[in-house]
């Protein structure tokens, strides 16, 4: 005599193997119409450090929040326009890793 659970082993295998082999192949198909999405729009803004407001500044920089964007208006309204990176960091709690992370979102002009 058979053992049923023996027995119905291969089909339950096979059960979870169709299962696997869908979810991977959607996330596959998905993972292209995201690639796909992301070619066709731009991955990031840029924000011109010196007429952004705070909430520009906040939004398009990563790791920006509105306090330290607020800093950031309130230093450029004191001390004047940034040249470089270097004056932004120059503001209380900017750190050059912050910055490094965002270059390529910060414009001076």
């Amino acid at each position: 005599m058979t053992n049923t659970r023996i027995g119905n082993f291969p089909l339950l295998l096979k059960g979870v193997l169709f299962s696997l082999i869908v979810t991977f192949s959607g996330a596959s198909a998905g993972q292209e119409n995201v690639e796909a999405n992301e070619l066709a729009t731009p991955q990031f803004e840029q924000v011109n450090i010196n007429n952004a407001n705070a909430e520009t500044i906040a939004k398009v920089l990563d790791g920006i929040g509105m306090s330290r964007a607020s800093a950031i208006v309130s230093f450029r309204e004191e001390f004047g326009e940034f040249t470089s990176l270097e004056d932004i960091q120059m503001v209380t709690g900017v750190g050059e890793i912050t910055l490094q992370n965002n270059e390529a979102k910060i414009s001076f002009e």
